[in-house]
């Protein structure tokens, strides 16, 4: 690493949260949505709204050319708070929830969600402490 340089881990995290974190979660929460019954299917709906209206908020005024105004401060408000990640994490509490509750099914739904939260939490806390 060189003055001015980001490091690996910094730009892994900043790709991970920006561009991957949301869409991939979104895909869990949807095949959660499709394959569980009850409780635990309302939880990953609820996750797959969160994921894509955090996307929406995220992708969104940029796509339409909306740089001034209402909308882009609003979704300012919803993407940077916490450096950015509050919005996984909020999405991603419906989506933990759902596997602990009666209806479940996919496990490995659970499994994979767990492995992308772990290392988008890995990552934070190596980019914050180290």
């Amino acid at each position: 690493m060189t003055f001015l340089q980001p490091s690996p881990a910094v730009m892994a995290l900043l790709s991970l949260q920006t561009f991957l974190y949301l869409p991939l979660l979104a895909i869990l929460a949807a095949c959660r949505t499709g394959a569980a019954r009850g409780p635990s299917r309302w939880l990953g709906l609820a996750s797959l709204a969160l994921a894509l209206m955090g996307m929406a908020a995220h992708f969104g005024p940029p796509l339409l050319n909306l740089y001034t105004g209402p909308l882009p401060r609003l979704a300012t408000l919803m993407t940077k708070p916490a450096g950015g990640m509050m919005l996984p994490l909020i999405a991603s509490v419906p989506l933990l929830a759902s596997g602990f509750v009666a209806g479940r099914a996919w496990k490995w739904v659970d499994w994979a969600h767990v492995v992308l939260l772990a290392v988008l939490l890995g990552l934070w806390g190596y980019t914050r402490f180290y």
